[in-house]
């Protein structure tokens, strides 16, 4: 059989893979289900601002009290929230075209890069550590979608001296900026640090003017702080600064270290010694190509200055690493591992390959049947807060109504926003945070580590109605609706306005 047939069928069943692993994904879209979590829900009530205001500055919060993201992935889901009027279950299909972008992409960029082969096995692998993760993606999972971009426009700068490439890296950098400004920043100290000493070492001195589109790119960010006396900027150095570690060394540096090692290349609970047999085998065989001087030695030591510099760089971050900061290192990770397939250690990196594939599409399949097994039936799951809410709605059946929403956190994202878009669609007389004659507490369950933890009390302090409900109903995913009817003199006792939260620190 000629070796080029044996080729164009490896190609087609890889690819076959990676499309049956967008289909795999798209499950719980096609049931018409979101994992609506409180991240993801407050993306979608940034979007109902920017539907209002039309120009924002800043996007969500970070974790930094005082410190804001960039609105970018909310204009970036701003079309397909306007086409669906603020349905999730569209923008969770625009979820999946964009992995459709990012897959091609990345495949373009791969095979510049390495070739058909690895091009082919990459988009295979990461189409499988997507699945469990596109249906809920959030402004920091996003920064995922641009690293194959930011990698590729560095090394081609590097290797044509083109000042375009160097433009594109740093539209790249921004964008990691304003979806996840911390992770963003990194990046930024790591590039600058690059691209400056590849400008003195090759008397490139007029591509340092192209510095000066970072602040054009971040103007949102910088005009809003220029606003608000410096917050931001004074709130990154005063913890970027801080020595206080809010977990013990120990576990500071054990966190480093295991995230360092696993390369993120499992999804999930792995096999450790299997973990650290691959890491050793792809630090050694990458090393051994750059001391030999292979024709891909610079793009090994570049995959190796950005991984290793961002680990060492997460020293300003003195907690554990989250999923979310790591998550973006999965397309270097991936690179490095597949790029091993042009080469004569071709078959030894195969077998590690199809360990790792069938481990992360094991994991993504029992991902997709454990989702739609939930539907309606979890508190996160957008079939059961739908289910509330039309609860309400075919209860009252055109008839004037207020409610108030209750969530353990008090933030309320996912109920919030499931009855503001449930009760603006069905052009229900709905009036949030006010209390009429026919008034509704719509109540999320208490935390499982915490029962006690319940609306009543919120319900009779805060929220000031003493009087006992008229009906109640509780759902499978937990909620409970409990109606009240209320006289004119239970009307005019005034709520606690400090349950009025809003979309919390804006």
């Amino acid at each position: 059989m000629p070796r080029i047939f044996l080729n164009r069928l490896l190609y087609l069943i890889l690819l076959l893979i990676t499309l049956f692993n967008i289909y795999l994904g798209s499950s719980l879209a096609r049931h018409g289900e979101v994992n609506f979590f409180n991240d993801v829900a407050r993306d979608f009530l940034l979007l109902q601002e920017l539907d209002e205001k039309k120009i924002v500055l800043i996007g969500p919060r970070s974790s930094t009290n005082g410190l804001f993201h960039g609105p970018l992935w909310t204009y970036i889901n701003y079309p397909a929230y306007v086409v669906g009027n603020g349905d999730p279950v569209v923008i969770a299909w625009f979820w999946i075209f964009l992995e459709c972008i990012f897959l091609l992409t990345s495949f373009y960029m791969v095979r510049k890069m390495f070739g058909t082969l690895p091009a082919f096995v990459f988009i295979a692998l990461i189409s499988a550590r997507i699945v469990p993760h596109i249906n809920n993606v959030f402004h920091s999972e996003a920064t995922f979608f641009f690293i194959p971009m930011l990698f590729f426009t560095i090394y081609m700068y590097i290797t044509v001296k083109k000042n375009l490439y160097l433009v594109l890296h740093l539209l790249a950098l921004t964008i990691l900026i304003q979806l996840e400004v911390g992770v963003g920043i990194q990046f930024l100290i790591l590039s600058g640090i690059l691209i400056v000493w590849f400008i003195y070492k090759h008397k490139l001195w007029s591509h340092l003017i192209t510095f000066s589109l970072v602040p054009l790119f971040l103007s949102n960010l910088i005009l809003f702080d220029f606003r608000n006396d410096l917050r931001m900027a004074k709130v990154i150095f005063s913890t970027g600064g801080s020595l206080h570690f809010f977990i013990p060394l120990r576990s500071w540096v054990e966190n480093r270290i295991n995230n360092t090692v696993s390369l993120q290349l499992f999804e999930g609970n792995e096999n450790k010694l299997l973990v650290l047999v691959i890491f050793g085998l792809v630090m050694l065989f990458a090393i051994l190509q750059i001391k030999n001087k292979s024709k891909h030695k610079h793009i090994y030591l570049l995959l190796f200055f950005y991984y290793f510099g961002y680990m060492i760089l997460s020293f300003f971050n003195k907690g554990v690493l989250l999923f979310h900061y790591v998550y973006l290192l999965i397309p270097l990770t991936t690179l490095l591992l597949v790029s091993f397939l042009g080469g004569k250690y071709k078959v030894l990196f195969l077998t590690f390959i199809v360990v790792v594939f069938y481990h992360n599409f094991t994991s993504a399949k029992s991902y997709a049947m454990s989702r739609e097994l939930l539907i309606g039936k979890n508190y996160n799951s957008w079939g059961a807060l739908s289910e509330v809410a039309k609860e309400v709605i075919n209860r009252q059946n055109g008839k004037e109504f207020g409610y108030f929403v209750f969530a353990p956190d008090a933030f309320a994202y996912q109920p919030r926003y499931a009855m503001i878009y449930h009760f603006s669609k069905t052009g229900a007389k709905a009036f949030e945070y006010t209390k009429k004659p026919t008034t509704y507490v719509i109540a999320s369950p208490p935390p499982a580590n915490d029962p006690y933890m319940t609306h009543v009390w919120w319900r009779k302090v805060p929220l000031r109605i003493s009087s006992e409900p008229i009906d109640t109903k509780k759902f499978p995913s937990g909620f409970t609706i409990e109606k009240f009817s209320l006289s004119q003199e239970e009307q005019r006792i005034p709520h606690d306005k400090a349950i009025e939260l809003g979309i919390h620190f804006r």
